[in-house]
């Protein structure tokens, strides 16, 4: 990611570019009661410096869009702000790492973030996502990822074997 935001903003000073690349990779993936830890951490390895987020603009007023329309809109600025910038967040995880999980309970908004990333990256873009929900508890790990006959060594596809293939 670093890299990325180095080729993109190559007039910014490396230690911003560094610092924006740990928080913006890092942040998705804490509790909210780890937040301010991470932020304490971040401010002593670089003190002194702040650096804004990378905006998305256009895609941030897709998703903007997305959720006024399917009335995912909040009275509260602040957890409507929030709410996009999950979706913003999940969006820049993706385009780091290979798979992403989201988790929390049930009515904490998962399907939303998901849904309204995709929706939204399908006006930005022009280009349709595709969605495959499943739940991994309901099969075996060798019917989810595939096995490896050890005597006469052929590969049995799992589910997602399948599902990559269908994708390409």
């Amino acid at each position: 990611m670093a890299g990325q935001l180095k080729r993109s903003f190559s007039d910014i000073n490396e230690d911003i570019v560094l610092m924006r690349a740990l928080r913006d990779m890092n942040m998705p993936k804490f509790v909210y009661d780890d937040v301010p830890l991470f932020f304490g951490l971040i401010s002593d390895l670089f003190p002194g410096l702040t650096a804004d987020r990378v905006g998305y603009e256009d895609l941030k007023d897709k998703i903007v869009e997305v959720m006024k329309k399917e009335k995912y809109d909040h009275k509260e600025t602040d957890k409507f702000d929030d709410q996009v910038n999950k979706i913003i967040q999940l969006f820049e995880t993706m385009g780091t790492r290979h798979t992403t999980m989201v988790v929390g309970p049930t009515g904490s908004g998962k399907s939303v973030v998901i849904d309204t990333l995709a929706e939204s990256l399908k006006q930005d873009t022009g280009i349709p996502t595709r969605l495959d929900t499943m739940n991994p508890k309901m099969v075996t790990s060798n019917e989810l990822y595939g096995i490896l006959d050890p005597d006469s060594r052929d590969w049995t596809d799992g589910l997602l074997s399948k599902i990559y293939k269908d994708c390409n």
